[in-house]
C-alpha cells in the first residue's frame, strides 16, 4: 500500500515524494482552532483516498485467470481504518501549538500511511520551522526526516504542512520542533503509523521509555 510501489519488506519509512510547497502565511489570531479541525478533515480524506487508490491499482494488477476464484471467495472489506488525533505540541521558548497526526491502514496490514501537520504561535517572525524526527530504530541522534514545515508570519504564527509517509505500524517514531532554544527539546513519540503519540519532556532522549 505504499504510494511509490515499495514492498512491505523494504525500508521502515518511505517518503511519498510529494514535498509541501512552502508559502508564507499571515493567519489571524483566532483561526488556529478552526484550522486544526480543517487539518484533521483534510488529512483524513487524503489518506483514505490514497489507500483506496492503491487498492484499486493492486486489484487491477491481478491477471484475468484469478477473476473467477476471487469472485467466489467471501467478501472482505477493503476500506481502510483512519485515525486522526490533535495533540498539544511540546515546545520551548514561548512557542505553543497543536500537532495533527492522521494514519490510514488496512485491517491486519503491517504498514500504514500517515501525515503530521501543525499550527504554531509564539515563534520568531519570518522564520522556517520544521517538525523533525526519525524512526527509533535509527542509530543517529538527530532527526533525518522533516515531517512538516512552514514559514512564520510577522506575528510568529505558522501552519506546518506535512505530506504522506509510509511506516511500520509497530515501529516507534518521534518528533520535535526545530529550531528550538534548548539543545534537547521536548516532543512527541509513539507509533505514528498507528495514529498513536505521547509527549516526552525536555532533556529526555526522544525514544527513551518513561521511568
Amino acid at each position: 500500500m505504499t504510494t511509490d510501489g515499495a514492498r512491505e519488506t523494504e525500508a521502515d519509512v518511505i517518503s511519498s515524494g510529494h514535498e509541501p510547497r512552502l508559502r508564507a502565511r499571515r493567519p489571524r489570531a483566532r483561526r488556529s482552532a478552526g484550522l486544526v479541525w480543517l487539518l484533521v478533515i483534510a488529512e483524513t480524506v487524503v489518506l483514505a483516498v490514497s489507500v483506496v487508490t492503491a487498492l484499486h491499482y493492486r486489484a487491477a494488477a491481478f491477471p484475468p485467470q484469478h477473476a473467477r476464484s476471487t469472485a467466489a471467495s467471501p467478501a472482505v472489506s477493503l476500506m481502510p481504518d483512519v485515525t486522526s488525533v490533535a495533540l498539544r505540541l511540546p515546545a520551548a521558548g514561548g512557542v505553543v501549538g497543536t500537532v495533527v497526526l492522521t494514519a490510514s491502514t488496512l485491517p491486519g496490514a503491517r504498514l500504514a500511511q500517515f501525515t503530521l501537520s501543525a499550527v504554531i504561535t509564539g515563534g520568531a517572525p519570518d522564520t522556517f520551522y520544521d517538525l523533525i524526527g526519525d524512526d527509533c530504530s535509527g542509530s543517529g541522534p538527530l532527526g533525518n526526516h522533516v515531517w512538516a514545515t512552514g514559514f512564520t508570519s510577522a506575528t510568529g504564527s505558522a501552519d506546518l504542512v506535512g505530506y504522506s509517509w509510509t511506516g511500520a505500524v509497530t515501529d516507534l517514531y518521534w518528533l520535535t520542533l526545530d529550531p528550538s532554544p534548548v539543545s534537547r527539546p521536548p516532543g512527541l513519540h509513539g507509533r505514528f503509523a498507528a495514529g498513536q503519540a505521547a509527549a516526552f519532556p525536555s532533556g529526555q532522549a526522544p525514544c527513551a521509555l518513561p521511568s
